[in-house]
């Protein structure tokens, strides 16, 4: 644990500034270990179905192995992959379910969204006596009325995904951490753990997207330059003839394989923060961590 975080400032809410900065903490502090199965994790998504599942699986084993180290009882990777498999094809399973539910409530929003904002706009319209004023198909912004009405729409639709995705923030931590469970009371409990705080987790998510936002650029571009010049010399001794179709699968390629490498380094740092979330909110719900101490002591036993 970081010098300036102790075990009392661990059982007091967290701000959002020193949630992020203990995940970043706890996410360098085994940066090997964790790149190692994030790597793993990774590989396996070129299996259908059960490499998937693998994958969501090991990263419930990132945070179940990040959260011990949070309440001071750290665990070998045998020991929290053993628990981690007895929930394997829920972690699967939960994922398609958060999915689909997402899904549905966007679409629900997206629709109740462009009904509200047609009515209020033929209700202003007819006060304002635009009604007779088509919107210009070319550049409809130049309708003011419209400009105002939609601006706001759009963002709210933009960000609406964000804001379900929030409810389920935390699905994959009760899989990982605690004994008999299924995905649905996983995602019950979730959506429990964050009810009245989804404009914080909100905040948390973009906070920690930012920090990590310059790593992902400046690695995009290193990689992109040295995987095309590569891939590119690979290309010209393969194929005698050089064309529009060997560009596609140089560029397909290149962005797989920069996909990859930016999620191997990406996925423990933000197992981390949700663990550091999940451990925050259990503490204030739940009371103390003395709760905590003892489920995890029971669960490595």
């Amino acid at each position: 644990m970081p010098p300036n975080f102790t075990t009392q400032n661990l059982t007091q809410q967290l701000n959002i500034g020193n949630i992020v900065s203990l995940g970043s903490y706890l996410y360098r502090s085994r940066f090997k270990q964790y790149f190692q199965l994030a790597l793993i994790a990774h590989l396996w998504l070129f299996v259908p179905i059960y490499g998937w599942a693998k994958f969501y699986a090991t990263a419930g084993l990132i945070s179940r192995l990040i959260f011990s180290d949070i309440i001071g009882q750290k665990e070998s990777i045998r020991s929290a992959k053993f628990h981690v498999n007895k929930h394997f094809w829920q972690f699967l399973l939960t994922v398609i379910l958060s999915i689909l539910i997402c899904l549905l409530q966007f679409l629900i929003f997206y629709i109740l969204c462009s009904l509200a904002s047609g009515i209020i706009y033929l209700i202003l319209a007819t006060i304002f006596g635009l009604i007779s004023q088509p919107i210009n198909q070319v550049n409809p912004f130049s309708n003011l009325l419209f400009t105002i009405i939609i601006i706001p729409t759009v963002i709210a639709v933009y960000l609406s995904p964000l804001w379900f995705y929030s409810r389920f923030f935390l699905t994959d931590l009760p899989l990982a951490i605690e004994d008999k469970i299924n995905s649905i009371q996983a995602m019950k409990l979730s959506r429990q753990l964050t009810k009245g705080l989804t404009l914080r987790i909100i905040a948390i998510i973009l906070i920690a997207f930012f920090i990590t936002l310059p790593i992902q650029i400046l690695l995009w571009l290193i990689l992109s330059f040295g995987f095309s010049i590569i891939l590119g010399r690979i290309s010209d001794l393969l194929f005698t003839q050089s064309g529009n179709n060997n560009d596609f699968i140089i560029s397909s390629i290149v962005l797989i394989a920069l996909n990859l490498i930016n999620g191997i380094i990406l996925m423990p740092f933000w197992q981390s923060v949700k663990s550091v979330v999940y451990y925050d909110i259990i503490c204030r719900r739940e009371g103390y961590d003395l709760i905590l101490r003892d489920r995890s002591i029971e669960q490595t036993s």
